[in-house]
């Protein structure tokens, strides 16, 4: 189908907390799901408009005239409303579109879908265009909300609220919020939610929309970055590396919640209220704080948030020099366990080796630059970890950091894996040789085992000692998740991730894992709104479109595959999605190109990719040929070839259960 170009107005809509209700009551998730196909698709049609696709618990369509668009947002709204079972937020752009394969691209569509992310719940959330094309007509009022900076958006849009009958106008909040009594006011907009959407809907607002637990115990934590007051502002670096310092040393309480890096760090930057990030990170207290370095002096401030109000509960000044930050870091973090009356048990400079600040300063550096996660900028990490073991090879720290960064570069196919695999082998032994209780050092072993000798007994032993040691790690608990999920235990390897996305609710790659954990075991529409959350997240997140992809394929529905597959951000994933669907949808010339390009570009070092896409073909002689290359070059993926739906028309050949024998896996 030709591409065309026209003007449309795109309106997406969005259940408020249906991941967590999902986590929590799936049968009561899709009878939701249903309920908003009923109310949303009679009314989309109504107004001349096309339903283009569900996104998970997302509903996107597109609309000829603006006015059209708006007024199916009221009427769903109020249709919702007057159901009284769940709450959308509804965002609205017009802007040129491009159609093909009955969906719909463009920058109208993200931008829409933006909208649709901040707008609060029961609400409908507009941009200027829209505002500006319906303040003519009589039935529609609006009213300004904000400039807002939207993700992957140039310029700065003003966003609007469509006015729905018996809402509370904007200007009312604004001068609520500005009111000393905060404590009424936030009485009344409970009573006001209430009011209008009963308690059940009052219940999911309190959860976020992450499928992991929110329950805000006293004993619970977040550590957000500390911002560079620097007058260099290069040493970033350094104020995020003290920040998970902190984070880590308070990780190693057994009954304190800590969330980890990932989902604590997703705020960095961002001027969000503090009880919206204690809601979404499911804690009762933040860390907050900055950090000004000049030359060796430090100048630390660092305050404790309740979460429940915004308040500060504590709050202290900490100047020292540089020798002596491990002194600092361990001097803030018992302040913060007395003010939870909690207790520090392992002093912050058992990791710290010799206490070298200089190599100390080399692993925080590495650790800036391995974040970013590309070849060129793990390639640089372990630069930096090399020099900091140069200065102090009895820093356990640095050799773990060193194993991450070499298994890193060995599993993305960077290195060679034998060569990569058996060096990060190494680093972390020493790690564990120079200090047994550090976690990370045991949680990359318990990787190496599990991922590249294929050792379930080993992987699930180095697991477990780090739990034992840091038993809030999110990190470690999808390691055991991983550990079932490859052993062919599905549910529990589900259960695991749930787990973890109580300690990191905001890690894109634990949604990952969940998403395919429920696609092994056959539930793969449930599958898809936690592959869509990583989206959410991160829109340019790799594999999330592939994934989505490929459950729609396998649920028969090659249509709604092509757009996740063309949407996907790493090559060779959107090569290997289309491979597979344009096979599904018939299309041999497409497909037979798109099979030779991966296996001239990737065939050598990705065989389990290749064993995928001739099972799923049908071409069983060659799907089985490269799970044997797989296996004959220790091909990290080949460890997911127990639980992976793709090779289900093959699992009955003996040459495929020869495979499982040799890496010690059998069927139950």
């Amino acid at each position: 189908m030709p591409q065309t170009r026209q003007l449309a107005a795109i309106m997406f809509t969005d259940i408020v907390g249906y991941t967590a209700l999902m986590g929590k009551d799936e049968k009561k998730a899709f009878e939701l799901l249903n309920k908003n196909r009923q109310i949303q698709k009679p009314i989309i049609e109504e107004y001349n408009g096309t339903w283009i696709k569900e996104l998970g618990d997302g509903v996107m369509a597109s609309f000829n005239t603006v006015s059209d668009a708006v007024n199916a947002a009221i009427k769903i709204q109020d249709a919702c409303n007057s159901a009284k079972e769940f709450q959308l937020r509804i965002g609205i752009h017009q802007g040129e579109v491009v159609i093909e394969e009955n969906d719909v691209f463009g920058d109208a569509v993200n931008i829409a879908s933006r909208i649709q992310s901040i707008a609060s719940p029961g609400s409908i959330f507009v941009s200027e265009v829209v505002h500006h094309n319906v303040t003519n007509k009589n039935e529609i009022e609006t009213e300004f909300v904000k400039t807002e900076i939207l993700k992957n958006v140039k310029h700065p849009v003003k966003i609007y609220r469509v006015k729905l009958d018996g809402s509370v106008p904007l200007s009312q909040f604004r001068s609520l919020r500005g009111s000393k009594n905060k404590k009424y006011v936030f009485a009344l907009l409970g009573i006001i939610v209430l009011a209008v959407s009963g308690y059940f809907i009052y219940s999911n607002l309190q959860k976020t929309k992450t499928g992991g637990s929110t329950e805000n115990t006293d004993r619970s934590i977040a550590v957000l970055a500390f911002d560079n007051t620097s007058i260099d502002k290069d040493q970033e670096y350094f104020s995020d590396g003290l920040s998970e310092e902190l984070l880590n040393m308070l990780a190693k309480i057994p009954e304190l919640k800590v969330i980890g890096r990932t989902s604590s760090f997703a705020f960095k930057g961002k001027d969000e209220d503090a009880r919206s990030i204690g809601k979404q990170l499911g804690v009762a207290h933040l860390l907050v704080g900055s950090v000004r370095k000049q030359g060796d002096k430090i100048r630390v401030i660092a305050r404790l948030i309740n979460a429940a109000d915004g308040s500060s509960k504590w709050s202290n000044d900490y100047d020292g020099d540089l020798k002596n930050i491990f002194k600092l870091q361990e001097e803030i973090a018992q302040d913060v366990v007395q003010q939870l009356r909690l207790k520090l048990l392992v002093p912050s400079t058992n990791i710290s080796g010799t206490g070298n600040v200089e190599a100390y300063n080399l692993i925080l550096q590495g650790n800036y630059f391995f974040d970013k996660l590309d070849k060129d900028n793990i390639a640089r990490a372990v630069e930096f970890y090399n020099r900091a073991l140069a200065i102090d090879s009895t820093d356990p720290r640095a050799w773990a950091c060193l194993a991450n960064a070499i298994s890193r570069q060995s599993w993305q196919n960077y290195i060679d894996q034998h060569t990569g695999y058996e060096k990060a082998r190494q680093a972390t032994l020493k790690a564990i040789d120079l200090d047994s209780t550090y976690a990370p050092g045991h949680v990359e072993l318990g990787d190496i085992k599990l991922y590249h000798d294929f050792d379930w007994n080993g992987a699930e032993e180095a697991y477990q000692k780090a739990l034992r040691l840091q038993p809030s790690n999110a990190d470690i608990l999808t390691g055991l998740g991983d550990h079932q999920h490859v052993s062919g235990r599905c549910r529990e390897a589900a259960e695991f991730y749930r787990k973890a996305l109580v300690y990191n609710p905001l890690k894109p790659i634990i949604y990952l894992d969940l998403g395919n954990a429920l696609s092994c075991e056959g539930r793969l529409a449930e599958a898809i709104p936690y592959f869509n959350k990583i989206l959410e997240i991160n829109p340019q997140y790799q594999r999330a479109h592939m994934y989505i992809g490929r459950n729609y394929l396998l649920m028969g529905k090659p249509e709604q595959a092509l757009p996740e597959m063309q949407q996907e951000n790493l090559p060779i994933f959107k090569t290997f999605g289309l491979t597979l669907v344009y096979h599904a949808l018939g299309r041999k010339k497409e497909a037979d190109e798109k099979l030779k390009e991966f296996t001239d570009s990737y065939g050598t070092e990705w065989s389990f990719l290749l064993a995928e896409i001739h099972a799923f073909r049908g071409e069983k002689e060659e799907a089985l040929k490269w799970l044997e290359n797989a296996y004959a070059n220790g091909d990290s993926w080949l460890y997911w070839i127990k639980s992976d739906p793709l090779l289900k028309n093959i699992e009955d050949d003996p040459r495929y259960r020869s495979i499982l024998k040799k890496m010690n896996l059998s069927f139950d």
